[in-house]
């Protein structure tokens, strides 16, 4: 399958350190933020089939087809509240569910 997303899934590798490092980088009450922010997005702009990204090294956001996360990653059910990590630099992407 053709990978459309700027993201590269089909590249990146799974990990669980993500996040803790961008808390360690940032703190946490700026990295929960960027977590809000990316889901304000999802509430504003997405859909049932999509799922906000947050990309670590702009603290940007962005909204990825659901299916591509599926492909990629294998999980065929994401919950609402449910965040991509992703890190172009370290080619690397995490799930992380709100509390």
């Amino acid at each position: 399958m053709k990978n459309s997303s700027p993201f590269k899934l089909d590249e990146c590798f799974l990990s669980n350190e993500l996040w803790p490092n961008f808390i360690n980088k940032i703190g946490f009450i700026k990295a929960n933020l960027a977590i809000r922010q990316a889901l304000d997005l999802q509430r504003m702009q997405g859909s049932t089939s999509t799922l906000p990204v947050l990309i670590l090294e702009t603290c940007g956001t962005a909204l990825i087809n659901s299916k591509a996360v599926k492909t990629y990653i294998g999980l065929s059910y994401l919950d609402q509240g449910m965040v991509l990590i992703f890190s172009s630099k370290l080619n690397a992407i995490q799930l992380l569910r709100e509390n």
